[in-house]
């Protein structure tokens, strides 16, 4: 019993440091830079662009969210990126991302659920709401939808799985009929085809 504090003292005490290494290695610069300067390429030409990326920046993705909710990005920074989608609830200003680091498959996730007006679970929708485990319960939720291989929300994200994953929220949102509508449905109605079953949207060859 004389051991019990100090042990657990020490154990969390590395706990907070792997958690400290960890949250900075989420937040990481891209080792190096693509040659090409993607504020240069048209909106096809940026699609194209993060196909090939190793790892893709928080600018990048927002870059991406932005084509995927309105088809054409049309800002010119990153501040207006990140201002059109904080205003519109599908990024967070908690989150405190910064432009050149490395963005984590939960964020992205996070942002397509919004997009895509998928509500997800129990769990997703009344825990995500409040930010607690927001990323990691949007990550599960298109994992189950078939949308993203099996991963973690704090896992990088390659180029080429969010452009796999931008063609199936484009195939999922066509579906659902959101861009035909700017009707907000909160309800598992709109995920659902007229016999009840989910929709999935097919695999991207």
């Amino acid at each position: 019993m004389g051991y019990t504090q100090p042990l657990r003292t020490t154990t969390l005490a590395c706990l907070a440091i792997g958690l400290a290494l960890l949250a900075g290695a989420c937040a990481a610069p891209r080792a190096e830079n693509p040659k090409v300067d993607p504020d240069t390429l048209s909106d096809e030409g940026f699609a194209n662009y993060v196909a090939q990326l190793d790892v893709v920046t928080v600018d990048e993705a927002y870059r991406a969210m932005l084509l995927l909710a309105d088809g054409e990005d049309g800002r010119k920074s990153f501040e207006e990126r990140k201002a059109a989608l904080e205003s519109r609830g599908i990024a967070r200003p908690e989150w405190n991302l910064q432009p050149d680091n490395v963005i984590d498959t939960g964020s992205v996730a996070f942002m397509v659920c919004k997009i895509c007006q998928i509500p997800g679970g129990v769990n997703m929708h009344v825990f995500g709401s409040w930010g607690l485990g927001d990323r990691r319960y949007a990550t599960r939720e298109l994992i189950y939808r078939e949308m993203l291989d099996e991963s973690v929300d704090y896992q990088y994200l390659r180029g080429s799985d969010l452009h796999t994953l931008l063609r199936k929220a484009d195939t999922l949102m066509m579906e659902k009929g959101i861009y035909e509508s700017e009707k907000v449905d909160l309800s598992d109605e709109g995920d659902r085809d007229e016999r009840g079953n989910l929709i999935v949207p097919p695999p991207v060859k």
